[in-house]
């Protein structure tokens, strides 16, 4: 039986390519939970792939293309993690922002690739850019979610957006610590801080205004 024009072992060309970026992902996915994003070098994800150095070019040009474009979607794959969470926890200020925590926790911590990540998150320009963006996501997050389950009693302005920005650094800066193995707490106790750390958000920002007032 011949095999159709244009088409190899059943599959057309584009599908091989598609294929072939599908092995250099995975790969690279692997070396970043085993050595970090300073691991990444084409000439060993091919030859973990199995593929010829051409190929990785042909589909990505440069380690940084593929590097990105899986930080992206990591991203993308926690904050959907998150959201999904928020879509369906109960309306209990306390019970839904413990869920949206442990949420965020669980979709970093229980993901080598994604655990690494977040740890070399600092390394360069565009990965602290990266880094940069998460933080207004979850700035983002508290503040709406602030709006719906406090109405009109939710802090609203200049200074709630900083409280947020401030709350949402210094809690990323915290579970990276915790990843690191850096802080001797269980992921309970970085949870319960974590939730009281978001708790008191809106006394922070009312302090500050108050002290501004009087500056």
């Amino acid at each position: 039986m011949e095999t159709p024009r244009g088409r190899y072992a059943g599959l057309s060309a584009d599908e091989r390519r598609a294929q072939r970026r599908e092995q250099l992902r995975e790969v690279a996915l692997e070396v970043i939970a085993e050595e970090g994003i300073a691991g990444l070098k084409v000439r060993a994800l091919c030859t973990r792939a199995g593929l010829n150095d051409r190929y990785f070019y042909e589909a990505y040009g440069h380690v940084d293309r593929l590097l990105y474009e899986l930080v992206a979607e990591q991203l993308a794959e926690v904050v959907a993690a998150v959201m999904g969470v928020i879509a369906t926890a109960p309306a209990d200020t306390r019970i839904r922002l413990r869920a949206v925590v442990e949420a965020g926790v669980t979709a970093i911590a229980d993901y080598p690739a994604r655990r690494r990540l977040a740890i070399d998150m600092q390394t360069t320009d565009e990965l602290r850019q990266r880094r940069t963006d998460l933080v207004g996501v979850v700035a983002e997050v508290m503040l709406d979610q602030g709006r719906e389950l406090l109405g009109d009693a939710a802090v609203e302005g200049m200074h709630a957006r900083l409280a947020a920005r401030t709350v949402a650094h210094g809690g990323l800066e915290i579970l990276i610590e915790w990843l690191r193995g850096e802080l001797d707490i269980d992921r309970a106790q970085l949870v319960d801080f974590l939730v009281a750390m978001i708790l008191t958000s809106a006394q922070i920002t009312t302090t500050v205004q108050r002290e501004m007032a009087a500056s």
